[in-house]
């Protein structure tokens, strides 16, 4: 049974739909006392926003559809109220908060959503029964005038979050048809950001030949978009699509043995000093068999201290200055790594070990050589360290 406060919010949506005067305060009281009634009271949250939705005022709708998501009390309310969350947010809000909207919803949103063209017109596809099947009087005023006003950047935002969510739940082929969207509704803040989703999913689907060519449009299309809608909707910051796809393309064309274009392109991916670039551009200098370019990337690698790439960077820096038979300096970058606790710290140790025992300094080798025994069973390290400890514990002369 309705409770008497779901159905004050249906007669107050009711009201708002014909443009009744007294819709205004009949929507704001409901909204009023469900902030006191917090259980049971998505179908409440869902339509006080459908009322403010008639009233013209998507703010407020989109907080109340919002709450209605939050509640997930009920699957079927919970897609439409995101669905309609997403389309507001598209119109008017930021793409951070379209993301979050839809990304709480059941993956049932995710059906209706492939339902939707969105380079077509829109009205015609969202029927009735997808939105509130119970009643018509709302939904055949109300949605029809939201999807109106869509324009093609808001469609383009709405399609490209249906690639998000695709991306997120590794769905491939979904994935790349929505992104197929953006590019077809053609508007430029977003064209980057969709040949960028073509480019990684056509990558897991082994296609790095069109992938690269993806990566090529990203490239050059205009308008720059934060990548991270495309990421898993990751927190924190992320790099602008142009260096996602300038690093993807550098590494495609490094792994197709194509060096001096991948250190072309990937030396402009790294302009901005993104942590991923700089790496991807050190490790590509260092395949080349350019340790003295690869050096000072590395080097500038390590400003980034709170980045994933920060313990590769000291890493490489250990194993060039191995190379070099230095070893206070390799003793510097992987004394480091290892004080951290990184996961190849062992690793790092074997090192360590063998350079010391290269350059004749027992008392390191030794060090070093007994950490990586204590740190690990991995054969191929214990099997150096126990037979070059041996080695130099044997008695002169023995």
């Amino acid at each position: 049974m309705p409770t008497d406060l779901e159905l004050s919010a249906l007669a107050a949506a009711k009201l708002a739909v014909r443009r009744d005067p007294a819709a205004a305060d009949a929507v704001e009281k409901c909204r009023a006392e469900l902030a006191d009634q917090v259980p049971d009271g998505q179908r409440i949250a869902f339509l006080v926003g459908w009322g403010y939705l008639a009233l013209d005022e998507p703010t407020e709708a989109w907080e109340c559809f919002r709450a209605a998501v939050s509640y997930e009390t009920e699957p079927h309310l919970t897609d439409r109220a995101a669905l309609l969350a997403g389309l507001l947010a598209a119109r008017e809000l930021e793409a951070p908060a379209l993301a979050g909207a839809w990304y709480r919803a059941s993956t049932e949103l995710i059906a209706v959503l492939d339902q939707v063209n969105f380079t077509d017109d829109l009205t015609t596809q969202l029927t009735d029964d997808l939105i509130w099947p119970d009643h018509p009087e709302l939904r055949a005023d109300v949605l029809p005038h939201l999807v109106t006003t869509l324009d093609a950047r808001s469609r383009s935002l709405t399609a490209l979050t249906l690639y998000a969510l695709h991306h997120a739940h590794g769905d491939s082929d979904a994935a790349v048809r929505a992104a197929w969207q953006v590019v077809q509704l053609g508007h430029p803040t977003y064209l980057a950001a969709a040949w960028l989703g073509i480019a990684e999913t056509l990558i897991k689907q082994g296609d790095n030949a069109t992938a690269a060519k993806a990566c090529q449009e990203a490239l050059t299309a205009d308008g720059q978009f934060s990548a991270r809608l495309l990421l898993g909707l990751a927190e924190g910051p992320e790099a602008d699509v142009q260096t996602q796809a300038g690093i993807l393309l550098g590494v495609l064309q490094r792994d197709a043995g194509d060096l001096e274009s991948a250190l072309t392109t990937l030396t402009h991916a790294a302009q901005g000093d993104d942590p991923a670039a700089l790496l991807a551009l050190a490790q590509t200098h260092d395949l080349a068999g350019d340790a003295a370019a690869a050096q000072p990337v590395y080097a500038k690698l390590t400003e980034h201290e709170l980045s994933e790439q920060y313990q590769e960077a000291m890493f490489n820096l250990g194993l060039h200055a191995k190379d070099r038979r230095d070893l206070p300096e390799s003793t510097r970058w992987f004394s480091q790594y290892i004080e951290a606790g990184y996961a190849a710290h062992p690793l790092a140790a074997a090192h360590l070990g063998e350079l010391a025992y290269w350059v004749g300094d027992k008392q390191a080798a030794l060090h070093w050589y007994q950490y990586t025994l204590d740190h690990t069973d991995l054969p191929v390290l214990v099997e150096e360290a126990e037979q070059r400890m041996a080695e130099l514990l044997r008695p002169s002369g023995g």
